[in-house]
């Protein structure tokens, strides 16, 4: 199994921040129930609060794009990237080594 990481840099738009987290919700719980979908992390910057990273972790390229290709997928992203900036960052990696503790 070839295992994908998918990063995303976004800048949340000034008092839209609980409404960004409220929509992440929801397309992270329908994430956790789609095939391959192993795991994600919000994090938001502490030196600029503005800067938020999203990570999500896959069993598979293929995985990353039956989500993305889903009718379901951009209905559901729509609201959350209503709330960022356009300058935003996403790519994504093959997993090459892990270590947990």
């Amino acid at each position: 199994m070839e295992r994908v990481r998918v990063i995303r840099l976004l800048n949340v738009r000034e008092g839209r921040e609980a409404d960004f987290v409220e929509s992440y919700q929801g397309v992270r719980d329908r994430a956790l129930r789609f095939p391959g979908h192993l795991g994600e992390q919000l994090c938001r910057s502490i030196d600029n609060p503005a800067q938020w990273l999203l990570t999500s972790e896959w069993e598979s390229l293929e995985s990353v794009k039956r989500w993305r290709s889903d009718p379901d997928h951009e209905v559901l992203v729509e609201p959350m990237n209503a709330c960022l900036h356009d300058d935003r960052w996403t790519a994504v990696f093959q997993v090459r080594e892990t270590a947990d503790k």
